[in-house]
């Protein structure tokens, strides 16, 4: 049989959908993965077929072809594009969420369900092929190559132990307030290394005299093997605390627009919520419900450090 699995959403979602990889490369001779083009750098290590998948209208029609010859598909996306492009496909067997846009399309559904994290939410998915992953399975997994770590060492003269720093996000409500990061970073002072994407490198200027400013300066592998080699990483709720876990570093997340209930929340590590009326929002908000934006500077920095020396045993 072969299976396929889809998830084209962002880069912590396909972290974490490592899982359901892990558990079918050990069950089906030939798996493949759809995602976004990313995928490619992101999972390296893994013996399955990769398939970029950039969202265009055409690239849309094109894929049909590509997939066909599938026998199943595990979509972990819920998007009304996926269920048409899988359904016109004519793989046999699809199964998606039943919270999916164009569920009914999907031949077999499992429930969505907030409350639970999103590797025991994908792991409903394998219902329909008979699969009931062991706990251990479920962790999510990421390679890195001891040159690859090496390398960056070498070229970002990292110290021997550092903490990485995350604050930036897709969604400036997932964000700490950035004078709350720069005081962290001024406590943790030159063993702390923060990283981001190139849209961020201004906005992180402030963090160049009080710490290893990596932002925008890294490839995806070289931000992976950064995290490998890290003590803890601190973030906001995003990618960098999957992937890090993925390396079997532990994560803090500081929550502040969102919650742990939506199910991202570290599987090794801890994290902090915001203790107000408003909260939680939503899990991708877009705008304040009340116009206060108090959410982005409820969790001080002394629980943060506190819970760094909790974390950090050596």
């Amino acid at each position: 049989m072969k299976v396929l699995l889809w998830q084209t959403a962002y880069l912590g979602d396909v972290v974490l959908a490592t899982s359901l990889l892990r558990i079918l490369t050990k069950r089906f001779q030939k798996v493949g993965f759809v995602g976004r083009p990313f995928i490619k750098e992101l999972l390296k290590g893994y013996e399955v077929e990769l398939i970029p998948f950039n969202k265009g209208f055409l690239e849309s029609f094109r894929i049909k072809k590509t997939i066909r010859s599938y026998d199943a598909v595990l979509s972990a996306h819920r998007s009304m594009r996926t269920a048409l492009i899988l359904y016109f496909s004519g793989i046999p067997l699809r199964v998606g969420f039943d919270k999916s846009e164009l569920a009914f399309l999907y031949t077999h559904t499992v429930p969505h369900r907030w409350g639970m994290h999103e590797v025991e939410r994908n792991a409903q998915l394998l219902k329909p092929l008979g699969i009931v992953p062991e706990a251990e399975e479920l962790y999510p997994k990421l390679f890195v190559e001891q040159e690859e770590v090496k390398s960056v060492i070498e070229k970002f003269q990292l110290p021997e132990k550092y903490v990485v720093l995350s604050p930036f996000s897709n969604f400036s409500l997932k964000e700490w307030h950035i004078d709350n990061w720069l005081e962290l970073a001024k406590a943790i002072g030159k063993k702390a290394v923060v990283v981001g994407t190139g849209k961020d490198m201004e906005r992180a200027r402030v963090f160049d005299v009080y710490a290893i400013n990596l932002v925008g300066k890294t490839s995806l592998r070289e931000l992976m093997a950064v995290i490998s080699r890290a003590k803890l990483v601190i973030s906001c709720d995003s990618s960098p605390v999957h992937i890090a876990n993925a390396l079997d570093v532990p994560a803090i997340t500081i929550y502040t627009s969102t919650s742990p209930i939506y199910g991202f929340y570290p599987l090794k590590g801890a994290y902090l919520t915001p203790e107000l009326a408003c909260s939680p929002c939503s899990p991708n908000p877009k705008e304040c419900k009340t116009g206060t934006y108090d959410c982005v500077r409820a969790v001080s920095v002394e629980k943060v450090l506190y819970l760094c020396q909790t974390l950090i045993t050596d």
